[in-house]
């Protein structure tokens, strides 16, 4: 319920609604959530048994983002090619980047700023958000698996080095 609010605030920010011109609190909820609950799962997983799942981790993510993201990026291109062939092969970058999952170090490298108006008309630019989660997703089972066998200290370190690392 809580994430399905942080995407109706993003879709509203998009759509250009006036008292939604900080939908970007959305994208802060949902990776809030996301995170959270992909942290249970591994403690979870490191409970259970002492070790986390990778296999059964990874394709949990394959079957939940990657087909909508590939079908969305796929229909985007075709259409993009349709409508203005020109600037859809200056996109090229964008769209490779955003089939990697790095969209989001590719808008950094290719703007000023990260929303700045050389980027802003990209038609992918909305997966920076997926770059960052699924790099979150390809890190963060790593960081559990070392540091939650460990001592509380250290899960408390990782977490506030997390913390002040999202925020720099």
């Amino acid at each position: 319920g809580v994430r399905s609010i942080a995407v109706y605030l993003v879709v509203l920010f998009h759509a250009g609604v006036a008292q939604f011109n900080r939908g970007y609190v959305g994208v802060d909820v949902f990776f809030v959530l996301s995170g959270f609950l992909v942290t249970q799962l591994l403690l979870r997983d490191l409970g259970g048994g002492g070790a986390v799942r990778f296999g059964r981790f990874y394709a949990r993510r394959f079957r939940r983002l990657l087909p909508a993201a590939f079908a969305a990026l796929i229909g985007t291109a075709l259409i993009f090619v349709v409508v203005d062939p020109v600037e859809a092969l200056r996109a090229a970058g964008s769209f490779k980047a955003a089939f990697l999952y790095v969209a989001n170090w590719y808008f950094i490298r290719e703007s000023t700023a990260y929303f700045g108006a050389d980027v802003a008309a990209d038609p992918v630019l909305q997966f920076w958000s997926l770059a960052v989660e699924e790099q979150f997703y390809l890190l963060w089972p790593l960081v559990a698996l070392l540091v939650v066998p460990r001592r509380l200290a250290a899960i408390c370190l990782a977490l506030v080095a997390t913390a002040f690392v999202s925020r720099v």
